[in-house]
């Protein structure tokens, strides 16, 4: 399923249990979920921090960002990092206070990671002060980047933020017709990224530089705008908060937001809120085929196993097998997504004889995870018929989020 052809997306947010959700509903079906704290989180923010240790063997630095809390640094992040008590001479100390963006949670014994190249994100663009280079998203397509291109290069404002900045075209850059707006967006980030580091040089170690929009907010700016034609909320301090947000970053998009009202049916009923997120949280997920995933995590590993189930097919062995492995590679696709699995990721798919039968297989998994905004990478499938699947960890999976048992 490609959620950019929808034409009946929703995205709701909605307060259920002191936790803002926010929902992408296609129909009567959930493919992303978000749980968070109203009161924000960490990640994203931009700090001052104190290099603590240096350990050369892991190339890492140990950062204490604010006070009692460390962060862990690579050291190969130290591409023209912004220091505030000397001039950077390419070698980080103990001692060296440093500016840095929080870019991943802290997980149970991990501290929280971190990078000196500070990112500001736009709906079209993201700005970032490591790189210098123009950049695509991988989800662009090649007459959509030949636009973008030919318009970055004709555009003095572009060429000029190319001095300073790493300039990366988002997916929804793609769906503008009117490049003005990039050019808008482009300005408004420079100046943010002006500013902080010219502010940076005269605040005190520890300083929170830059607040991230809490994490409900920055949703709205990361999914993707062809995927939802109204965001609804029934809360009425969300939907201001949402319209603020949405009239200074993304105004194109204010007449998306509707604001529900209905006491008889609220939307969390509307759309059965809690048996969606129940299905989300099982183990167990059914094919339109008969057949089922069982998706157990582990401390070092999500496992994902595929069984033939209920499946009642007319033709056997691999025919049969390869159309249920098919049809599990598109939901692993969608539930990794849904779930917000990170990490190490083994698929037991049924096993097939035929060497093109898992050839093809690889092929449309490869492309059902090519369409995942996080970083998702297929290794290799193992002599035993395992694939391995790797995917970036940004944030805390849906279980975590929602703090639910099994």
């Amino acid at each position: 399923m490609e959620e950019r052809k929808q034409k009946d997306g929703r995205v709701l947010l909605l307060e259920r249990e002191g936790k803002i959700l926010t929902l992408l509903f296609h129909g009567n079906r959930l493919y992303r979920a978000d749980a968070c704290d109203p009161k924000g989180v960490l990640l994203n923010n931009i700090y001052i921090g104190k290099v603590k240790n240096v350990v050369h063997n892991i190339q890492a630095a140990f950062v204490e960002f604010t006070p009692g809390m460390l962060c862990f640094l690579p050291l190969k992040e130290l591409d023209r990092p912004l220091l505030t008590n000397r001039k950077f001479d390419g070698r980080l100390v103990a001692g060296d206070e440093i500016v840095l963006q929080i870019r991943s949670e802290a997980q149970k014994t991990k501290e929280a990671g971190a990078s000196c190249h500070l990112s500001f994100p736009g709906k079209y663009i993201v700005l970032t002060s490591g790189k210098r280079h123009i950049g695509y998203s991988s989800r662009l397509s090649e007459t959509d980047r030949k636009r973008l291109r030919e318009f970055a290069e004709g555009c003095s404002s572009f060429l000029e933020a190319e001095k300073e900045y790493g300039v990366m075209f988002r997916t929804s850059a793609g769906e503008l017709e009117d490049f003005s707006l990039l050019e808008k967006e482009l300005l408004r980030l420079k100046e943010e990224g002006d500013i902080l580091q010219k502010y940076a040089m005269h605040r005190t170690c520890f300083s929170l530089l830059k607040k991230a929009p809490v994490l409900w907010l920055k949703n709205l700016q990361d999914y993707d705008s062809l995927a939802y034609e109204k965001i609804l909320t029934d809360h009425p301090g969300i939907y201001r908060e949402a319209k603020e947000y949405l009239e200074k970053y993304q105004p194109e998009e204010v007449d998306k937001l509707v604001f529900y009202e209905d006491a008889l049916l609220p939307l969390y009923k509307l759309y059965s809120v809690e048996a969606r997120l129940s299905e989300a949280l099982d183990r167990k997920v059914w094919l339109k085929s008969g057949g089922y995933l069982v998706i157990d995590r582990t401390e070092a590993l999500t496992c994902i196993d595929v069984n033939s189930g209920k499946y009642v097919g007319k033709k056997s062995g691999d025919e049969s097998y390869f159309h249920i492995n098919l049809e599990a590679a598109e939901e692993i696709a969608v539930q990794l997504r849904l779930r917000n699995l990170s990490g190490i990721i083994i698929i037991d798919f049924i096993n097939m004889k035929a060497k093109e039968k898992n050839r093809q297989l690889m092929n449309s998994l490869k492309k059902f995870l090519d369409k995942d905004p996080v970083r998702t990478s297929v290794v290799d499938m193992t002599p035993l018929g395992l694939v391995e699947v790797t995917r970036k960890k940004e944030k805390k999976s849906l279980w975590e989020q929602l703090r639910r048992e099994k």
